[in-house]
């Protein structure tokens, strides 16, 4: 049985993929802080799933992924606009975040990280629908967090950014 960690896995989004994966037979570890995912949100699934709260700022936190064979990265601070009105908060969830659940798979052994990406990291670009193949050029906080997040192909880590 394969064994997933999910960040960001109360939110509704994360709930919803925590649900699939125990669908098809995974099992799953939720990884939280709460602060805009809800316990609620996996109420459904409650017993069928490890929960550990914590903040992806801390490295010691995200030891989470100790005996996980996949992360799945959804945690993150949403929003433009937030991130314009206070980027350095947005900088550290979103990128020293995302750096600690790669260090911390690293460490533990694990070989895929998933990572929730944004159309953000291609600024105002006019071609729709926008695809990878576009040159990134975010243009605010939120976007350049979202490309940096997706530039951790590194460590021997199979790093994907969707």
């Amino acid at each position: 049985m394969t064994t997933v960690l999910v960040t960001g896995g109360a939110s509704v989004i994360g709930s919803h993929v925590t649900a699939e994966l125990l669908r098809c037979g995974h099992a799953v570890r939720v990884h939280d802080d709460l602060s805009t995912g809800k316990r609620e949100n996996l109420a459904a699934v409650g017993g069928e799933v490890e929960f550990v709260e914590g903040d992806l700022r801390s490295y010691e936190r995200t030891h989470a992924t100790l005996g996980v064979d996949c992360v799945i990265h959804l945690a993150a601070l949403r929003s433009v606009s937030r991130s314009i009105q206070d980027p350095l908060t947005t900088n550290e969830v979103n990128v020293t975040g995302t750096l600690n659940v790669v260090l911390a798979a690293r460490d533990a052994g694990t070989k895929r990280v998933v990572i929730a990406s944004s159309s953000s990291v291609y600024g105002r670009a006019q071609e729709l629908p926008k695809t990878e193949s576009l040159m990134p050029r975010p243009i605010s906080p939120y976007g350049v967090s979202k490309l940096a997040a997706g530039l951790n192909a590194v460590y021997g880590i199979e790093v994907a950014a969707l």
